[in-house]
């Protein structure tokens, strides 16, 4: 009985033994491997990854304010944000933002796919020294949206503030966008003073 199942596996076999070369070309199939790729790709991978391609190709930020949360004042705001994700965006500040006790900073943003779980990861750095990270977590978002983001933030004080004209020029916010663990996007602001 063993016999018979064996033959049957073997007549069953797709991938006959590779034949000898002859005169330069190859008999039989062939099949490589390319270390530089690494493992091969299951197609929940594949899924997600095309799923991610499109997260990041519809995701925008489209506008940005700071107000002084006891006046309601606007203090600066800018809808310019067409390159965000692909170069390093200088924006100048009014002094006033330095100055003020408490600031409230919304972002706008619009996404073409459902985001499942948006989060950010902000970093504020000196000299490419970090002074702060600050995780914030936004949850779902739905297709075809255009969703605000809102955070409070509130000043240590002038004894504790670091001087502005150490902070101008020397300053940046380093923002990551990530639904769960993927990396949607990265956003780098180098802020000035005036």
């Amino acid at each position: 009985m063993e016999e018979r199942v064996q033959q049957k596996v073997e007549d069953l076999s797709l991938s006959p033994e590779p034949k000898e070369k002859k005169e330069g070309k190859i008999a039989g199939p062939v099949t490589a491997k390319n270390e530089t790729q690494g493992p091969p790709v299951t197609l929940a991978e594949t899924r997600k990854s095309a799923m991610m391609k499109k997260i990041r190709s519809g995701f925008k930020i489209v506008h940005m304010d700071m107000t002084d949360v006891e006046s309601g004042d606007i203090l600066w705001q800018s809808t310019d944000w067409n390159d965000i994700f692909t170069a390093e965006k200088e924006i100048v500040l009014p002094k006033k933002v330095h100055e003020t006790k408490t600031v409230s900073r919304t972002m706008k943003f619009s996404t073409k796919e459902a985001i499942q779980s948006l989060r950010l990861v902000q970093k504020v750095l000196l000299h490419g020294q970090v002074l702060e990270v600050w995780n914030f977590k936004f949850g779902f978002a739905i297709p075809n949206s255009t969703n605000s983001w809102q955070c409070v933030i509130e000043s240590a004080g002038d004894d504790k503030m670091i001087p502005i004209h150490i902070l101008s020029g020397n300053i940046k916010i380093e923002t990551q966008f990530f639904d769960d663990e993927s990396l949607i996007a990265k956003s780098t602001l180098r802020v000035l003073y005036k």
